[in-house]
């Protein structure tokens, strides 16, 4: 299952293995409407805005009180130190990012309105050599933010959620924290109800958390936690009606699992689990008995490269709730739901960079779900608003005369591209050796396909 280690600076971004979670607090509004009913959904391209450096998370919340969602970034970037906050202007595109100092490393982003006076706040686990804390700054209004205070959290922070987790109606804290000494644990830190918390309580978990979920997982009232473990895990940990949990109950997912999300997958009323999976790139979707106990896994193929992060939320418009991953590969996927919690094969959008964390929302107020990307390279969030317009589904023509081709992407509302012709000892003479982006990559109508045609063998 690969070796578990504690978070570090990046070294070779492609290849790391303990990722983060993308802002879990979307999960009330992603089961909204979505894009073009029952059909793949279309986004326009990506469109990118700077952020602090190597953002690690992102989440959307209207901090400001005009009815607009907002972005918010985690930044890890040696020096950092950082919160980006970039303000929506009303139609899905944002302003400037404003930079806001929180602990060290932050690698989660969670927004919820943590002191009650009905502006949404900002919480980040920071995970800086042994700092080991939850940043909170409050809202001034307009989207400003007090200094920062700061509260100890067990091991090695990898993602902060909120919710009211005691009954007094007051959000709370949780963490998922990562231990090289088996001594995994999720924190819990309980609101005071002035936006200031506890002492932290800890609960173990399975073996490396990297992510944790907030949510009614049994059906009692009172939410419950779970986490995506990377040793190949989701923990559970049922509320006792305190704020105080019960010992965890593990269940098996794919290879590396990074980051979870909660919600209604098959219809039935109970909320279940779904982790992207990093070494497997995969999802993972465990279904609800009904009493906050789970079904074996079901696994998904998903992106070229590890799967960091997953968002559930209904973006074709059909009522139900589908899976987005981030893939470091530079994608989105898409896995529609075909009823029941079981899903079609998945569909690639491209974004900028490499994403580490996706969130969905309604970012223009058009009714249809979008999708944002924090790209811990090149420094960006990537924004895909959703369209109506005809989408390019880019497809599998390798082996195809070039004729054939070019009908054929034609007939797939693309275009060809480039056309490049090299030497191939297994593809004959005149026929396609490869195309970029390969399928099944979907892309605005009129999206461009580049190809690769054979020349035949090379004659010596």
């Amino acid at each position: 299952m690969g070796e578990m280690k504690r978070l570090l600076p990046i070294r070779n971004v492609r290849r790391r293995k303990v990722l983060v979670l993308a802002g879990l607090l979307v999960l009330g509004s992603s089961l909204a409407a979505g894009a073009t009913t029952g059909s793949a959904p279309s986004f326009a391209g990506p469109k990118n805005y700077s952020t602090g450096p190597a953002p690690y998370s992102v989440a959307m919340g209207d901090l400001n009180g005009d009815g607009n969602m907002d972005l918010a970034t985690a930044n890890f970037g040696a020096g950092a130190n950082t919160v980006s906050v970039l303000m929506n202007r009303g139609e899905g595109s944002f302003q400037t990012k404003r930079d806001y100092r929180v602990g060290r490393r932050p690698v989660s982003v969670a927004i919820g309105d943590l002191n009650g006076d009905g502006k949404p706040d900002l919480a980040t686990a920071n995970n800086g050599e042994g700092v080991n804390t939850v940043s909170v700054r409050l809202n001034e209004g307009q989207g400003s933010f007090q200094p920062k205070l700061d509260y100890r959290t067990g091991a090695s922070p990898q993602s902060v959620a909120i919710g009211e987790l005691n009954g007094d109606g007051k959000p709370d804290l949780a963490t998922a924290n990562w231990s090289d000494d088996g001594r995994s644990t999720v924190s819990v830190l309980l609101n005071r109800g002035d936006g200031t918390f506890a002492p932290k309580r800890d609960y173990p978990t399975d073996g490396g958390p990297d992510s944790v979920a907030i949510g009614d997982l049994n059906g009692d009232g009172k939410r419950d936690l779970a986490t995506a473990n990377f040793g190949g895990s989701v923990s559970v940990l049922l509320n006792r009606a305190d704020g105080s949990f019960e010992a965890n109950f593990d269940y098996r997912t794919g290879r590396g699992a990074e980051s979870v999300a909660i919600g209604d997958l098959n219809g039935d009323g109970k909320p279940d689990l779904a982790t992207a999976n990093a070494e497997a790139v995969t999802v993972s979707v465990l279904l609800n008995t009904g009493t906050g106990r789970f079904r074996a896994k079901h696994d998904y193929r998903v992106g070229e490269d590890e799967a960091s992060s997953v968002a559930i939320g209904d973006l074709n418009g059909d009522g139900k709730p589908d899976l987005a991953t981030a893939n470091l590969a530079g994608t989105v996927s898409v896995l529609l739901n075909r009823g029941g919690g079981a899903f079609r094969s998945r569909l690639d959008y491209p974004v900028g960079g490499a994403p580490r964390s996706v969130t969905i929302g309604d970012l223009n107020q058009r009714g249809k779900l979008d999708l944002a990307t924090a790209n811990v390279t090149p420094n960006t969030v990537s924004v895909l608003l959703a369209s109506t317009t005809a989408v390019c589904m880019v497809p599998n023509i390798r082996g195809r005369t070039l004729p054939a081709a070019k009908r054929t992407i034609s007939r797939a509302h693309c275009r060809v591209g480039n056309i490049r012709r090299n030497y191939s000892r297994r593809v004959v003479k005149g026929r396609v050796i490869s195309e970029y982006p390969k399928p099944p990559t979907v892309l605005p109508s009129g999206g461009r396909v580049d190809l690769i045609v054979s020349r035949g063998r090379r004659r010596s």
